[in-house]
């Protein structure tokens, strides 16, 4: 049997149609599009996308951070970078002073001269405690920047102390003590002479010439108000022959009022060597000073003037308290300056019907001695004032009639009880004792107490009166309350009414009391 031949052109084409094999490509790359990305990319670009996000939200958080504090971005950068190098300084110490003359100081209206832009320094008490022990010292404290400081009120319960007992030297203030001495030692009407010697005293003049007369009034003038020292050697002199036995009788009196802590060397305060006195001293000084009705008058006066000889002589004060007391009247006193002493003044204040005195030493400006008293003073008279505890209108009890079955009667104090408060020492507490009434009750009768106190400590007591009488039961009114109370005993009911006390045991402190 014959093999057919195969056709040449159709093997051809049988060879040309098969094409070479492949591996088989993974399923993930036999469905990937054009501009797909491998799972590496994919991770890398994750990491970029989240560092981009965490930059982005620290920017907003720390523009969010300095918005909150009202910082400029730069001020809150700086101090993180100078954290470090400022943690290494010293802290100052509380009892150095400020330094006032690199602290930039802003002008201030009255309202804000009692902002705390001086710290409490350690040593500072109120009313006898440290500073820290109050709870409102951080909000409400006088801020004071002289090194030495006090104020106390006019029977001499001291309100604010620094350093009071540190022996200074007192400059002009001295003349407070010349000037007291000279009232109690002659008549106000007495001619004194100014001699050579007192017209040439060194240091501030009021303008006595050598040869001419005044009185001991105008003296007093020009030694109080413009701090005349030629003044002072004047009533030096006139009083004791000779300054030196003056002096003598300036040191007996502040041994009689008992400055322990004081000595004097001269009439004006210029000396310096074993011439001191203490802030506590001074105020004793100043209370006793303006007890005297003379002294009062002139350190109260803003000028005077007296002629002598054909010679006119005009006198300003140099206390300018009135520029920087807004919230009380100033009533004096004296001002004082020398290189040693600094800037000093002893001022006083009154405002409805109470004073304080206050004492400054050592002070950096003139201005500043002033901006202390005046802080000192409001302060004062914001937290010491008078209050009224009761009056007579304001009932406080009810007073059960034991005789009655249902009977009482009103209680009252018999007088209003005023007291000046300290408001820092805290809340005042009331304690009400009232006993029952058997029998009769009659107007006026004493009927128990009520007592206040403070921290403690008792402020004040006043009887409890009651208000109207009224009888006592008849006997047929007796023979009735006692079988109304016999039948009553068994359902137990009360056999009188109940005593009601009204005033609450904590007294809220009412504002200070308006004097007229």
């Amino acid at each position: 049997m014959a093999k057919k031949k195969k056709n040449p052109k159709k093997a051809h084409k049988a060879q040309k149609s098969q094409k070479p094999l492949k591996a088989p490509e993974s399923s993930s790359k036999q469905n990937r599009r054009p501009g797909d990305l491998s799972a590496g990319q994919i991770v890398v670009r994750l990491i970029i996308v989240g560092i981009l996000v965490l930059a982005l939200g620290g920017s907003l958080f720390f523009g969010v951070a300095v918005s909150a504090f009202g910082l400029p971005a730069s001020s809150a950068y700086d101090a993180a970078a100078q954290e470090q190098s400022l943690s290494q300084l010293d802290a100052p110490s509380q009892l150095d002073a400020p330094d006032l003359l690199n602290t930039p100081r802003q002008p201030k209206a009255p309202s804000q001269l009692f902002l705390p832009d001086y710290d409490i320094q350690l040593g500072d008490l109120i009313d006898g405690r440290q500073a820290a022990e109050y709870r409102e010292v951080t909000e409400d404290f006088p801020a004071v920047a002289a090194p030495y400081a006090a104020l106390c009120t006019k029977e001499g319960r001291i309100l604010f102390e620094r350093n009071i007992d540190t022996k200074v030297t007192m400059a002009s203030t001295t003349k407070m003590m010349t000037a007291i001495v000279g009232i109690e030692a002659l008549p106000l009407d007495t001619s004194l002479t100014v001699t050579m010697g007192a017209a040439n005293t060194p240091g501030t003049h009021s303008g006595l010439v050598a040869g001419m007369t005044v009185s001991m009034l105008d003296c007093l003038y020009a030694l109080l108000l413009p701090s005349g020292n030629d003044a002072a050697v004047v009533i030096a002199e006139n009083v004791a022959g000779m300054e030196s036995r003056f002096v003598d009788l300036m040191n007996a009196k502040a041994a009689e009022l008992g400055m322990t802590s004081t000595l004097y060397q001269d009439s004006s305060g210029l000396s310096v060597e074993k011439h001191y006195t203490t802030a506590r001293d001074y105020l004793v000084l100043s209370r006793y000073c303006m007890a005297n009705p003379t002294f009062r008058q002139i350190v109260a006066a803003g000028t005077h003037e007296f002629t002598s000889g054909g010679v006119t002589i005009s006198m300003i004060t140099t206390d300018a308290l009135s520029f920087y007391l807004k919230e009380a009247t100033p009533i004096g006193i004296k001002t004082g300056y020398t290189d040693e002493a600094g800037y000093c003044f002893v001022g006083a204040g009154q405002t409805n019907g109470l004073e304080l005195y206050s004492v400054v030493f050592n002070n950096e400006t003139a201005e500043r001695r002033f901006v202390d008293t005046a802080n000192l003073l409001e302060w004062g008279f914001r937290h010491y004032r008078t209050i009224e505890l009761i009056n007579t209108a304001q009932q406080v009890a009810e007073v059960a009639l034991t005789s009655w079955l249902d009977k009482t009667v009103a209680a009252y104090a018999p007088a209003a009880v005023r007291i000046e408060l300290f408001d820092l020492n805290g809340p005042i507490t009331q304690e009400i004792n009232i006993e029952d009434i058997a029998g009769e009750a009659t107007k006026g009768q004493p009927c128990g107490e009520i007592i206040w106190t403070q921290d403690g400590d008792m402020l004040m007591h006043s009887e409890v009166v009651i208000g109207q009488t009224i009888l006592a039961p008849s006997l047929w009114e007796s023979i009735s309350i006692a079988w109304q109370r016999f039948w009553g005993g068994f359902d137990d009911e009360p056999a009188h009414a109940k005593t009601e006390i009204l005033l609450k045991s904590e007294l809220v402190v009412p504002p200070p009391l308006v004097l007229e």
